[in-house]
Formats: C-alpha cells, sequence, structure tokens
C-alpha cells in the first residue's frame, strides 16, 4: 500500500473551528477558520450554542480548506478530531439534536438534586468521594434537563458532546473518544469505560440512563468513514476514515509532544490550563487538580486549570485597552503587540502590583474572588496589564506544586501553546516563574495537531505516537530562564502569593453574606 502524507484535523472551538491540513512531517500547509456565533444566555449564567451554527460552520471550513489545497485527496490518510469539552447535546435516534447545546461556560445548576441511597452515601463518604459527587449532581446537564425540560429528555436517544454530534454527522455512528469525557458522569475514570454492573445507583444519581450513552474508543481508534451525504455537504472525500482523538487540551498536551511525564504544556487560551500526562491515575478528593483521559490510549492527564485564565486578558483589552487599540489599528497590527511593548520593560513584580485570577469561582471554593493588591501612586494600567500575566503564573505554579508532590515527578521543561503564547512577554514570564526552558511550538495550532496525531497513528501513518512525536512536533523558540527574575518570583510566591487566598477568603465570604453573591445553596 502506498503510504500517504497528509492528514485533516478539525479543531472546534468555543468562539472558532478551524480546518487545517497538515503534512506527516507535522507542517501546517493549509488552514480554513470560521466565527461562531457567540454563546447566548436565556437566563443569568446560562451558556448555550445553535448546533446548526456547528454543523453550518463544519461544512463551511472543510470546503474552504479542500478548495485551498492542490493536492491528491487519495494521498489523505484520515480526519482528527477535536473539540471543546462538557457540552452537552440530547440527540434523538435519527441523528437530530433537540435543544442548542449547554457549554463548558454554563454554570446552571440543579435546584433539587435527589438524595444518594443512605448506605451509598455513606459508602461514598468513607471512600472520600461523597463530596465529588454531589458537585458532580449539582452540575449534572443531564439532571437539569429531566427536571426542567422533561419532554427533550424522554426524547433523548443519546447525549453526545460536540465531537458526538460531528461524528453522528458525518459518519451516522453514535461514537466518541474516550479522551472527549471530561466532567461527565456515570464514567470510571480510572478504568476509561462507562461504569458496569453494581453502579446503577450512579445512573440514577446523575440522570443518565445505559441508552444515553454512546459507544467509547480508545482515542487512536477509526470509529467510521465519511458518508456520501456529508462528503456532498462538507467536500471531504467520501470513505475517509474519522478518528477523535481527545478533548482540545489533551490534544494540546499530545501536539506539544509532551509523552513524557516531565514535560508540562501550558495552554494560554480563554481558559488557562498547565497540563501533564501520567501513566498511572492519580486523582485529588480535593478537585485542586483534575484527572482526565489522555489523547493516548491507557494514559491520563492531569489538569491544572484556570477557569477564566486569558479570558482576563480581553476583559483588561475591552475595558481598559481603548488607546492600545487605536494605536494597534493605525500601525495595522493585533493590539497584544502594542500593549508586550508598553509592559516589557515593566519588573518582575510589576512594582509591587500582584494579582490573585480568581475571576470566577473555583470547583473547590465557591466564594473565591480575584483581587488586585499593592496598588501605588507609581502604577498605570500597564502594570495591570502585566500583573494579570503574572498572576496566572502564580497560581499555575500552586497548582504545580500540588501536583507534583502526588507524582513525585519534577517538570523538567514547558512547552506553551493557546493564543496567549504569542506574546514573547508571556512565555518569558512563564520560563522565569518556574525556572525552566519554555518552548513556543512551530505552529500554534496544537491541539489541531495532536487531533492530527491521533488520526496518523489510527490510520496507520505512524506505527505509535513515539514514532509520530518524533515526527511530527517541532518548536519554534525556546525561552531560557532569567536567574534574577526567578528569584524575585519565588519570594514573591513564597511570601505573599501562597498567603493571599487564606487571607482573603474570609473577607470573600462576608461579601458575599453581605450582597448575596454569590448566593448561599
Amino acid at each position: 500500500m502506498q503510504a500517504k502524507n497528509y492528514i485533516i484535523a478539525i479543531d472546534s472551538g468555543t468562539q472558532s473551528i478551524r480546518a487545517v491540513l497538515f503534512d506527516r512531517h507535522g507542517t501546517e500547509v493549509a488552514i480554513e477558520q470560521a466565527e461562531y456565533e457567540p454563546y447566548f444566555s436565556l437566563a443569568p449564567g446560562w451558556a448555550e450554542q445553535h448546533t446548526e451554527d456547528y454543523w453550518t460552520k463544519l461544512c463551511r471550513v472543510c470546503r474552504g480548506l479542500m478548495a485551498k489545497i492542490d493536492i491528491d485527496v487519495n494521498q489523505i490518510s484520515g480526519i482528527g478530531l477535536t473539540s471543546q469539552r462538557t457540552t452537552v447535546i440530547p440527540m434523538d435516534e435519527d441523528g437530530n439534536a433537540l435543544r442548542p447545546g449547554i457549554i463548558w461556560l454554563d454554570q446552571r445548576t440543579v435546584a433539587n438534586v435527589p438524595p444518594l441511597n443512605p448506605a451509598i452515601s455513606l459508602a461514598m463518604r468513607l471512600a472520600g468521594l461523597l463530596d465529588s459527587i454531589r458537585y458532580a449532581q449539582k452540575n449534572s446537564k443531564f439532571l437539569w434537563i429531566k427536571q426542567n425540560e422533561p419532554e427533550i429528555y424522554r426524547k433523548t436517544h443519546k447525549f453526545v458532546q460536540v465531537t458526538g454530534f460531528f461524528v453522528r454527522k458525518l459518519t451516522g455512528e453514535f461514537r466518541d473518544s474516550t479522551g472527549m469525557v471530561c466532567g461527565i458522569q456515570p464514567f470510571d475514570y480510572k478504568a476509561l469505560r462507562w461504569y458496569g454492573r453494581g453502579y446503577d445507583f450512579l445512573y440514577d444519581a446523575f440522570a443518565v440512563e445505559r441508552r444515553h450513552c454512546v459507544e467509547l474508543y480508545p482515542p487512536d481508534t477509526v470509529l467510521g468513514h465519511i458518508t456520501r451525504e456529508a462528503s456532498l455537504a462538507t467536500g471531504l472525500p467520501e470513505g475517509l476514515p474519522l478518528v477523535v482523538g481527545a478533548g482540545d487540551k489533551q490534544c494540546e498536551l499530545l501536539g506539544a509532544g509532551a509523552i513524557d511525564p516531565s514535560i508540562a504544556v501550558i495552554s494560554f487560551g480563554t481558559a488557562t490550563a498547565m497540563e501533564v500526562i501520567t501513566r498511572t491515575y492519580i486523582s485529588d478528593s480535593a478537585l485542586r487538580f483534575f484527572t482526565w483521559p489522555a489523547a493516548l490510549p491507557n494514559a491520563w492527564d492531569i489538569e491544572m486549570f484556570i477557569y477564566r485564565g486569558f479570558w482576563m486578558v480581553t476583559w483588561f483589552k475591552q475595558e481598559m485597552g481603548l488607546r492600545e487599540a487605536l494605536e494597534a489599528e493605525k500601525r495595522g497590527v493585533a493590539p497584544e503587540v502594542v500593549l508586550d511593548e508598553v509592559i516589557r520593560d515593566i519588573p518582575p513584580g510589576s512594582m509591587g502590583l500582584m494579582l490573585q485570577p480568581y475571576w470566577s469561582p473555583t470547583v473547590g471554593n465557591k466564594y473565591a474572588k480575584g483581587a488586585i493588591i499593592g496598588f501605588g501612586d507609581i502604577h498605570t494600567r500597564a502594570h495591570i496589564y502585566r500583573a494579570i500575566f503574572e498572576g496566572i503564573c502564580f497560581e499555575l505554579r500552586h497548582m504545580q506544586e500540588i501536583v507534583q508532590k502526588k507524582t513525585g515527578v519534577p517538570i523538567r521543561e514547558i512547552c506553551v501553546g493557546g493564543g496567549g503564547s504569542r506574546s514573547d512577554v508571556v512565555v518569558q514570564i512563564a520560563a522565569d516563574m518556574f525556572n525552566l526552558p519554555a518552548s513556543r511550538m512551530a505552529t500554534s495550532e496544537i491541539s489541531a495537531l495532536g487531533a492530527a496525531m491521533d488520526a496518523a497513528v489510527g490510520t496507520g501513518m505512524y506505527a505509535n505516537f513515539d514514532e509520530a512525536v518524533a515526527a511530527m512536533v517541532k518548536k519554534a523558540r525556546t525561552f531560557e530562564p532569567n536567574p534574577q527574575n526567578h528569584r524575585i518570583y519565588t519570594r514573591l510566591f513564597n511570601d505573599v502569593y501562597k498567603k493571599t487566598f487564606s487571607t482573603m477568603e474570609p473577607v470573600y465570604r462576608r461579601i458575599a453574606q453581605i450582597t448575596g453573591y454569590p448566593a448561599e445553596d
């Protein structure tokens, strides 16, 4: 059989969808992108998107990509698919979405959480799992739909995520990857499968019936082939094999080549995450980090998560960055370019300004709030902008310390991805904070590259992931840490940052009691 030289990756995010053609060396040959309609809210805290927009935009980017490329389509080995995670879409038996997707930003909760059987509750408490289960129940979108939209629940054949929605539309199959199951119950994360016999109480607790669960496969498995109908709609070759790698964050880990637990990947995206791979399942009952199925079979992704992350950069640009935006427009560059120039000469520590990046409550503490401390008359908007970057990196370092105590594996290298990784200042701050080399990858589309690598292994382009990483992953630039800056950050981290939350938490709680936000349970 003639070796094939190209892979298509489809990466569906919260704000846009991209179709990317990679060659067998991981080089980005062509890309097509379309923006999604912004999510809408029918009530405070809700976040939904129309699934017809997902499908329309996928068809658009695939047709656009195929129009751009001038290669023999028989040289395309397959399609790798990744997407945002924890989006809930109920579908009927014919593959029709029954309502808009409830996306990961949605904060609705279940008002009346059904009680667990007393014996089960005691067993879960003794196992240290009760708080996790009650938290998951309260935030279960399946349970919310059953209680609030019973007719939709009755018609639901399968609950799918964005990838599951696309797999059904593209191949006719109700299938997905184990790597897409993040925060979804009832799933046995250690065994990497839906819970079996003896765990009916979990299905009842989260209002999921066994018939609702799609078939799950390892992330390097062909789930189906592009149907004739899908080919006509998308322009993709009929019969092309489709592989779902994993969620976007897990695919970023693979796309950066971090298949060694001593390599960490920081994704400076809307939600900022730091991830390391583990071949042994390690969890945290206090939910200080999460352990999800990885984009590799029989592996897990330990994820340290800042919910709002680089959303705070967008917030800053919208609320305080008008001057830089006007200058950027005049020069024909992105506002971030101008802002980077403004903060480049501000010393580490932002001249005494420190930010605590809890712009949304944490999973472990609903009273957590953001804070900026240390203001003086010397500070400008630029100092606030740099303090955002430093605050994000302080928090990542804090979470990484917790993870390292659990795994016993120190990190020796950092790779960076996400939109924020385009900033030299941000990557240098990360290098200085951890006192480690931080590498920007050759492509900023590392999530799409990870999905492409899953498809490359799944379709036989490469025999295993070691081969795929060696051939397809490349670094563009490595930033070496500045020892003096690291010493400053370490003193600030140990003497100030680690003490801020414990000092402020009673104040945050009192604010909630007085203002009613967030509301008491």
